[in-house]
């Protein structure tokens, strides 16, 4: 289920996400907070989640300080249950690797050592790790592609496209 859907290149929210109870009370604001903190199709999806929280946080509502509330938190809760297969999941979590492994290649340094004043870090093993790198990208990529195809499957509409009474 999408919580935001485009129609005319304008982001309007989902009637039937709206039949659910923890939607019905929030704000457009919140619906949108929800959004970009819980869908993989988010451009906040790239960052950890104290990251995301402080960037969709700052572009929704700004410089003033907002806080998500009980009823937010439980909103997301549940759109991350309604949206999650095991693709989305397995999606999700090689995106906290990839961040993870960021920050490992950020944090690296070769001149390090340790009581022994042996190098913690060796420049072959982080070469041999760089060397890896365009494997970890592409199965990320075969990854995003098999999530979109399932998703495009469960779509009973050719392209996503709207049927309505004059289309027949």
């Amino acid at each position: 289920m999408e919580l935001i859907q485009i129609h005319n290149n304008i982001g309007v929210l989902n009637p039937y996400a709206l039949s659910i109870k923890e939607f019905k009370d929030l704000k457009v604001e919140e619906l949108a907070y929800v959004y970009f903190m819980v869908d993989h199709k988010s451009p906040f999806s790239v960052y950890e989640k104290e990251q995301r929280i402080k960037e969709v946080t700052n572009s929704i509502f700004g410089e003033k300080k907002w806080k998500a509330s009980l009823k937010v938190i439980e909103g997301c809760r549940v759109y991350e249950k309604l949206i999650e297969t095991s693709a989305v999941r397995l999606l999700k979590a090689a995106r906290t690797s990839i961040i993870k492994l960021e920050a490992y290649f950020e944090e690296i340094d070769l001149t390090l050592t340790d009581d022994n004043e042996k190098p913690i870090y060796h420049a072959k093993d982080l070469i041999a790790n760089l060397s890896n790198m365009g494997k970890v990208v592409d199965g990320l990529s075969r990854l995003e592609e098999i999530v979109k195809k399932e998703e495009q499957a469960a779509n009973t509409n050719r392209g996503g496209i709207e049927v309505n009474k004059y289309s027949m």
